[in-house]
């Protein structure tokens, strides 16, 4: 799993490619990310998502830990796929988009690129309720970082978003130890129904 990633910027267009010790590593990122790039030459850090498909492998990048975990819950929506998920953060601010989602305002939805009426309907009815406060990212709660982490880490493991989510708050149910540690919830989540240490 690639959970962030810090090297040189060698180049901006089509997409961004980072090196990182010699090795060039290209990044699809959304539009607000991109406005946040610093120029050729110089260091730059990304949040990053590694989407792991049978015949591709595609690293998805933002300047924000909080953009990162709103389209890992894009992700888990039926139907919406990265790229979607990455439109979706491109053509709203990030305050904007949660909001919608939060408030149910399918008529907002419906306005963005790619999104249509059945979308729309299934965006909030999936994520609505799963924020905490307004224009925040998702649930504000001390474990939520460890979480996020574990959820990354089992989809790198070949689940979908969804299933990896879902298994992690069936263990999550059940309480989680202040010295919980990913690699501890991660191997609960595969084997549910055993405690987490």
């Amino acid at each position: 799993m690639i959970s962030s990633l810090r090297g040189v910027l060698v180049a901006r267009e089509p997409v961004p490619v980072v090196d990182v010790g010699g090795v060039g590593f290209a990044v699809q990122v959304s539009a607000r990310t991109a406005a946040r790039l610093p120029g050729r030459g110089e260091i730059v850090a990304f949040h990053t998502y590694l989407h792991v498909r049978e015949d591709h492998l595609a690293l998805y990048g933002f300047a924000a830990e909080e953009e990162r975990a709103l389209f890992v819950q894009l992700l888990g929506v039926q139907g919406v796929g990265p790229r979607a998920a990455l439109t979706l953060l491109s053509s709203a601010a990030h305050e904007e988009l949660v909001r919608a989602l939060q408030d149910g305002d399918e008529a907002y939805l419906v306005k963005l690129p790619g999104v249509g009426k059945k979308t729309a309907a299934r965006l909030v009815l999936e994520l609505q309720g799963k924020f905490g406060v307004r224009g925040a990212a998702p649930a504000a709660q001390t474990d939520e970082p460890l979480v996020e982490e574990a959820v990354l880490a089992l989809t790198s493991l070949g689940l979908t978003p969804r299933a990896a989510r879902e298994a992690v708050d069936k263990v999550r149910a059940r309480g989680l130890a202040p010295t919980t540690r990913v690699e501890d919830l991660v191997k609960a989540a595969l084997q549910t129904g055993r405690p987490v240490a």
